[in-house]
């Protein structure tokens, strides 16, 4: 992904999980008021696992984990009848919030969220979760013990999708029963604003996390369908009021399917095809044709863009996997690679379908290439 789209997702996440904690501390600080409401559990269950959500799908572990466990303590709260929560209870849980409180602190900070510093958080919470999860063991109710230890977090689904195990299922089915929804009102919120760029960039960074929850759980179609509704929505033509009833519905039909486990039923509709920029459309008038066949570029990289991507490491456009920046090139003729131009306009101008910016910058190019040939630099 792109060095600038991930930092702008990053943002996103953060902005999103201060919410979040906003949340848990609330419920925390009444946490007496809060296990006379099962709805007020609920929406702190929710937050911690939208954390754990977001935290996964962009590889920071230790929020991930720290986020999981809340998540599943939380859990034990909710499931539980007469539960006695009491000073020392409220304690543990308020000291393990704020280790996830300061890792987020840390991810947001001017340097970010080292591994060593990360590592050390975790391993400063972790007396807190031992501590909590004995206290929670011990808890004084009415169930007998072993039913009373039958409610932590050690359940599985009851029946898992093929290839995967059943902590996998587990979060699979958590992300689209309460991840996706979530996802869904937020684009519709998007889609009752003005039509101005950031709100696309907005409804594209959702997509974005949508389809990095496609990766980790390994949803082909799943992946193939938002990435359409993501052309869809970055395409200028399509009004938010042509969008929106079919994005929504086509996300949502999607979600059912996963949660039925039938993701490989998913299959992006006409009406989405339809909103689809026509250099994006492969030639195909068969409903049944495979969609990455539909799709084309859109849906996965071919041949070709693989090898431009070799071709941009060898003139060093590209450095441990990532296009160069415009301020990374140098333009020192006696430092800088032979053939060393700025990455991003060469990117742009190879693959029209993901930038709509394509043709100005080509024509960078161009006059960029006139302007050498006048100079006679040989």
């Amino acid at each position: 992904m792109d060095p600038e789209k991930q930092k702008q997702i990053m943002g996103y996440f953060i902005e999103e999980a201060r919410d979040h904690l906003n949340t848990i501390e609330q419920g925390l600080l009444n946490i007496q008021d809060m296990m006379s409401d099962p709805e007020a559990i609920n929406e702190v269950f929710r937050a911690a696992h939208s954390i754990k959500g977001g935290a996964a799908m962009l590889g920071i572990g230790s929020v991930q984990r720290t986020a999981h466990n809340l998540e599943d303590y939380f859990k034990v709260l909710r499931d539980t009848k007469n539960m006695n929560v009491d000073q020392d209870l409220q304690t543990l849980f308020l000291s393990a919030f704020d280790k996830l409180q300061d890792l987020l602190d840390q991810l947001q900070g001017p340097y970010g969220l080292s591994q060593e510093v990360g590592d050390s958080i975790l391993a400063d919470a972790e007396p807190i979760f031992k501590k909590l999860r004995a206290r929670l063991e011990a808890r004084e109710v009415e169930q007998p013990v072993a039913a009373a230890t039958a409610t932590m977090p050690k359940q599985t689904m009851a029946t898992a999708p093929m290839g995967k195990s059943s902590d996998e299922a587990r979060a699979m089915a958590m992300f689209f029963q309460t991840d996706v929804p979530m996802k869904l009102r937020d684009m519709l919120q998007l889609f009752k604003q003005p039509d101005r760029p950031t709100s696309r960039q907005n409804l594209q960074a959702i997509c974005d996390q949508l389809y990095k929850a496609g990766e980790q759980f390994e949803l082909k179609q799943w992946r193939e369908t938002v990435q359409a509704v993501k052309g869809a929505v970055s395409n200028q033509n399509n009004s938010y009021r042509a969008l929106a009833p079919i994005v929504i519905k086509e996300v949502k039909q999607a979600q059912e399917l996963v949660l039925a486990q039938k993701a490989d039923q998913i299959k992006a509709s006409e009406q989405l095809r339809q909103l689809l920029p026509p250099e994006t459309v492969a030639a195909s008038t068969s409903a049944d044709d495979d969609i990455s066949s539909i799709f084309g570029a859109v849906v996965e990289e071919d041949k070709a863009t693989q090898s431009w991507k070799d071709f941009g490491d060898r003139l060093g456009w590209r450095t441990r996997g990532s296009w160069i920046r415009t301020a990374d090139v140098a333009f020192d003729r006696n430092v800088a690679p032979e053939g060393h131009l700025p990455a991003p306009v060469w990117l742009a101008a190879w693959d029209k379908a993901k930038d709509s910016n394509a043709d100005e910058l080509r024509g960078q190019v161009e006059a960029f290439m006139a302007k050498l040939a006048e100079c006679e630099i040989g």
